[in-house]
């Protein structure tokens, strides 16, 4: 018996053993993976959710990052003082109408440039989209001073030519002036931004086949036609796309020429929604009307790409 026992008791431990080397095998397997993700996650915590869900509880606190002190409670204060500040509804008014003036930047003009780049041959197809492409990467703090020296009131090269011409008789201050300032601010921004859409429409033609080009031209049809009825329809998605991009971001690349150019002046003319939530947070110390306003225009921006998704499923055609 006890031989028996022993044997047995034996055979169990050894039998044991493999099942245990193969657990911790089966478990270094499946975490090797998430150890790979792991700084991925951090940095996205470090830099996007935990920004987010601070922004989330702040917009219901005021708080006026003095040091020493800690945010209270105020429930739903900073949203009724948004609602009824006259800044923030002349803020909201700027937003659109950079919103939808920035489309034919981004979308009307980068699109008739990339048609018409289309079909060069040669170099010159790459220089002319190098040439729409640079304001792009451009940095905004020095393409924004050359603007500024542009538009100088007393030495910039416009007023200089303007002079010369006869067209004006004094003097103007560009971004002094509520006149000039705001559509100045949205003229530059899309001269920045045409490069972009244009970079990408003329990708998207390039996943154009030929042959449905040499196919539409059998049937007679002529180059309006063919742009009309075969280039548009295989491009809805990519204009679609940036359409979306542009309602999202046009206020957000506003910003860094406002800041430079006008601080949002002259008397709020050219303000927008993201320089009235910098000068909440960081010029009135008030970060609490500055995590509301966020939070309002993230809740916005959330529906406003939401149904932009369902509308592209519904009217983008896809070639395939």
């Amino acid at each position: 018996m006890r031989n028996n026992q022993g044997n047995s008791i034996g055979i169990s431990t050894l039998e044991s053993v493999p099942s245990k080397k193969f657990t911790a095998k089966k478990l270094r397997l499946f975490a090797k993976p998430y150890l790979y993700l792991l700084p991925t996650f951090l940095l996205l915590w470090i830099w996007m959710y935990y920004p987010l869900f601070s922004t989330f509880s702040l917009a219901f606190q005021k708080w006026g990052m003095v040091p020493g002190t800690v945010p209270s409670p105020v429930g739903f204060e900073n949203f009724v003082r948004l609602l009824t500040s006259k800044d923030f509804g002349v803020s909201i008014l700027n937003t659109v109408f950079y919103t939808v003036g920035i489309i034919p930047f981004s979308i009307i003009i980068p699109l008739i440039l990339a048609v018409a780049t289309h079909n060069m041959e040669g170099k010159m197809k790459n220089v002319y989209r190098t040439m729409f492409f640079i304001p792009l990467i451009l940095a905004p703090v020095s393409d924004g001073a050359i603007w500024r020296w542009m538009f100088h009131p007393t030495n910039g090269l416009v007023n200089t030519v303007l002079l010369d011409l006869g067209i004006i008789n004094t003097n103007i201050a560009f971004f002094s002036d509520p006149l000039f300032a705001k559509w100045l601010i949205l003229f530059i921004t899309g001269w920045k931004m045409m490069g972009f859409g244009t970079i990408l429409f003329s990708a998207a033609l390039t996943g154009i086949s030929k042959d449905y080009y040499e196919a539409i031209s059998l049937d007679g049809a002529s180059r309006f036609q063919q742009f009309k009825d075969l280039t548009l329809p295989l491009l809805s998605p990519m204009i679609l796309l940036i359409l979306m991009m542009s309602l999202l971001f046009s206020s957000q690349w506003t910003f860094a020429y406002i800041d430079m150019l006008t601080r949002g002046g002259p008397f709020g003319t050219s303000t927008n929604i993201y320089y009235e939530m910098y000068k909440y947070g960081f010029a009135n110390m008030d970060v609490g009307l500055s995590a509301a306003a966020a939070l309002m225009f993230f809740v916005v921006f959330g529906i406003i790409a939401f149904v932009f998704n369902l509308f592209s499923k519904k009217y983008a055609f896809y070639d395939n």
